[in-house]
């Protein structure tokens, strides 16, 4: 005879259900993402795209330009490293643009080729010039 316990907290550790918790990120893996493209969860915000400006080891604060949907309009915000909920790579149109385009493949290199460096710079000089 199967019995269900349950969320019953007095119960046995293996019949209790557990809670659903967030992930911590470390900050090794925020630093990772500086001058990077991600897809991430931030409590205010929700789900954004975001291009990685600076993280700050000694205040643990990510500097970033976030992209809302549905109009991914840019915003400049300064978040904690530890308010960053699923940060993933993004490998859509950057920047972002509204309509739920699919991400589109890239190549492993810049927009200059081999060799060339891509980033916020090289994509904020080929928009101006």
């Amino acid at each position: 005879m199967n019995v269900h316990y349950g969320q019953d907290p007095n119960m046995p550790g293996p019949y209790r259900q557990q809670e659903p918790s967030v992930q911590y990120i470390p900050p090794v893996v925020i630093e990772g993402y500086v001058n990077q493209w991600i897809q991430t969860f931030i409590p205010g915000y929700g789900r954004v795209i975001a291009y990685v400006l600076d993280y700050n080891r000694r205040t643990g604060m990510v500097s970033m330009f976030i992209y809302q949907p549905p109009f991914y309009r840019r915003q400049y915000v300064q978040v904690y490293h530890g308010d960053l909920v699923g940060v993933s790579p993004y490998f859509g149109p950057t920047p972002p643009r509204p309509g739920g385009q699919p991400p589109r493949p890239r190549p492993p290199y810049g927009p200059g080729g081999p060799g060339h460096g891509g980033g916020f710079w090289p994509w904020l000089f080929g928009q101006v010039f």
